[in-house]
C-alpha cells in the first residue's frame, strides 16, 4: 500500500541485513545498517539482535546485494519527458525512481528572460515546498546563461555576463544552494562570479568552467572565487589559440587545464556508446584525475529528440541514451544515474567503491552537502540504493522512505 504515489509505507526504524555496505573507502560485508527517523543511526555486527518494538521496526533482507549511498547528480536538466524548468515534479520523480536521491535541478538557457525567470522560480517553488519530493532536490545548477556563444546546443541564446542579471537570477533562487557553469574568458564574467559570491547568500555559490575556450591563466584566476569543477569534460570546450601556432602540434585548452589541475574535478557523461565521451577517453580521464577527481553526471534532458542520420547505423536505438535538439545536435542525454554508473563501470572497469565515489561522494563534496549525503556514515541522511554487482537497481530509500519503483505502486 502506498502512502503517496512516490513512496511505500514507512517504518519508524529500519535494519538492513544480508548486505555488503559500500563505504567511501571499501566494502563491509559483516555489518548491518540501522536507520531511525530517516537518519543512519548505526553500523552493527551482522546478526545483532533487534530489541525495538516489532511494530515500529522493519527488517530488510538485502539478498546479499550491495547497499550504497544514493546517487548525487549535479547536472540534470530533466527526465521522464519533462524539464526541471517546466515540470520539476515529474523530472525529480523520474530520477528518484532510478536512485538519484540528491539532484541539482539544472537551468537551461531559454530564448526569453521570462522563460528563464519562470524556470528558476518553478525549481525554487518545489525546493521550498513541503512536498515529499522536495527532499530529493539539493539546489540549482545554473548552466548559463553566461556561456560562450561558440559552444553547445543552446549557444544561440547565450548572454553576455551581466552582474544585475546574475543577482536577479540569484534572488529568484531564494537561497537555494547553487552551482554555476561559466565561461571565464567572457568580459565581466569575473565580476559576475565575484558579485554572486559576495551577495550575502548563506550558501556560497560554486563554479564550473564550461562551454568555454578559456586559457589556463583565465581559469586559474577563478579558483579563489570557488571554481572547482568542469562542466561535461571534453564536451563544448575549445582552445584559446586556434588554429595552432605550429603546424602538427596541439595547444593547451580547457580540458588540458582540468586534467592538470587537481583542484578542478571533471564531470563526465558516460552514455552507452561513448557519444559524449569515448570509452578510451573516459579511461584516460580516470587515469589522470583518479576516482576522487571525476564526477559522473547524466546531463539528462526532458526529451530525446529525433535521432539524426549522422548516428551510425550499427547503434541500437534502444541502447542509445543521448538526446538531440531540433537541428540534430547532441543536447544532453536520456541517462539516469543508475544507467550512467553501469556505463562507466563497463567502459572503465572501475570498482564499485570507485563508481559510488564518482557518482555520489565527489559531487556531494563539490556542492557542499557531503556533511549529510554522499556516503554511508552514522548521522547522515538515509539516502540509499540497493544494487547488484552489475549496478542493476533493486531499491531506493530517501530519508529512510522506500521509493516506489517504475511499474510499481502508483
Amino acid at each position: 500500500m502506498c502512502e503517496d504515489k512516490y513512496f511505500f509505507d514507512e517504518a519508524d526504524e529500519l535494519i538492513f541485513t544480508n548486505v555488503n555496505l559500500i563505504m567511501a573507502d571499501g566494502i563491509l560485508s559483516d555489518r548491518q545498517l540501522r536507520v531511525k527517523g530517516g537518519v543512519i543511526s548505526g553500523l552493527e555486527m551482522a546478526g545483532t539482535e533487534h530489541s525495538a518494538d516489532r511494530g515500529s521496526l522493519r527488517i530488510i533482507d538485502g539478498g546479499g546485494f550491495y547497499l550504497a549511498p544514493g546517487f548525487v547528480d549535479q547536472h540534470c536538466h530533466g527526465g521522464g519527458g519533462s524539464d526541471f524548468m517546466e515540470d520539476p515534479h515529474t523530472a525529480t520523480a523520474h530520477h528518484l525512481r532510478h536512485g538519484t536521491t540528491s539532484v541539482m535541478a539544472t537551468f537551461t538557457i531559454r530564448p526569453t528572460m521570462k522563460q528563464m525567470r519562470d524556470g528558476i522560480s518553478a525549481i525554487a517553488d518545489l525546493y521550498f515546498s513541503d512536498e515529499p519530493l522536495a527532499a530529493a532536490v539539493s539546489g540549482i545548477h545554473m548552466e548559463g546563461p553566461f556561456l560562450s556563444p561558440h559552444f553547445g546546443a543552446s549557444s544561440d541564446w547565450s548572454v553576455a555576463p551581466d552582474v544585475e542579471m546574475a543577482l536577479e537570477f540569484q534572488r529568484l533562487a531564494r537561497g537555494m544552494r547553487s552551482i554555476w557553469s561559466v565561461a571565464p574568458e567572457l568580459p565581466e564574467c569575473f565580476a559576475v562570479c565575484r558579485a554572486l559570491r559576495t551577495s550575502g547568500e548563506k550558501h556560497l555559490p560554486r563554479f564550473l568552467v564550461g562551454h568555454s575556450d578559456a586559457s589556463y591563466e583565465e581559469i586559474m584566476a577563478f579558483l579563489p572565487l570557488g571554481l572547482a569543477a568542469a562542466t561535461h569534460c571534453t564536451n563544448a570546450t575549445g582552445r584559446k589559440i586556434e588554429p595552432t601556432r605550429f603546424g602538427g602540434t596541439r595547444e593547451f585548452g580547457v580540458d588540458e587545464t582540468v586534467w592538470l589541475t587537481d583542484a578542478i574535478s571533471a564531470e563526465v557523461i558516460p552514455d552507452y556508446y561513448g557519444v559524449h565521451v569515448r570509452p578510451l577517453m573516459l579511461q584516460l580521464i580516470l587515469k589522470i584525475k583518479g576516482d576522487q577527481g571525476v564526477i559522473i553526471v547524466t546531463d539528462g534532458a526532458g526529451s530525446a529528440g529525433e535521432v539524426p542520420d549522422s548516428v551510425p547505423a550499427e547503434f541500437n536505438t534502444e541502447e542509445l541514451d543521448v538526446s538531440f535538439n531540433d537541428r540534430g545536435e547532441l543536447a544532453g542525454s536520456q541517462l539516469t544515474m543508475d544507467r550512467a554508473a553501469r556505463n562507466m563501470r563497463r567502459h572503465t572497469g572501475a570498482s564499485l567503491v570507485s563508481i559510488f565515489r564518482m557518482a555520489a561522494l565527489n559531487s556531494a563534496r563539490f556542492i557542499g552537502i557531503d556533511d549529510t549525503v554522499g556516503s554511508i556514515e552514522v548521522g547522515k541522511r538515509a539516502n540509499l540504493v540497493l544494487v547488484d554487482e552489475d549496478l542493476n537497481l533493486h531499491g531506493t530509500w530517501l530519508d529512510g522512505r522506500e521509493v516506489a519503483r517504475p511499474g510499481g505502486c502508483m
